[in-house]
């Protein structure tokens, strides 16, 4: 087991923090650390997009109708098969966050849902 030192303050703001959630506080914290990474992760996938989308027309029409992979503003890999660019991209960079888009832009995603839309009869 390993010891971390902490001010006492800080020990009981975890405390009553996982206290009030009703976990432990090892449980606590790895949530916290879980959606850090998250939220750093998808900070760095918006960074990549940009960096991707404000490059020219023409350089980005070298990888038309192909998706790329983006790391650390580099395109590191294309591929028209985005199945294929990813087993290659996990397989080279593991859980590392890496932008995989159509070199196009993104794509426009429409979401058809049904409404529950409740009839009420005025009639007794």
């Amino acid at each position: 087991m390993t010891i971390l030192q902490i001010s006492d303050e800080l020990a009981q703001t975890i405390q009553n923090e996982a206290t009030t959630r009703g976990v432990t506080i090892e449980n606590f914290l790895r949530s916290v650390i879980l959606r850090e990474r998250t939220l750093a992760d998808r900070r760095k996938i918006e960074q990549e997009q940009e960096w991707w989308l404000s490059l020219p027309l023409s350089k980005r029409a070298n990888y038309e109708s192909e998706f790329v992979a983006v790391h650390n503003q580099q395109v590191v890999d294309h591929d028209p098969d985005e199945n294929a660019l990813h087993k290659r991209i996990r397989t080279r960079y593991g859980n590392t966050p890496v932008l995989i888009m159509p070199a196009a832009g993104p794509r426009e995603i429409h979401i058809f849902s049904p409404r529950l839309v409740q009839v009420w009869n005025a009639d007794p």
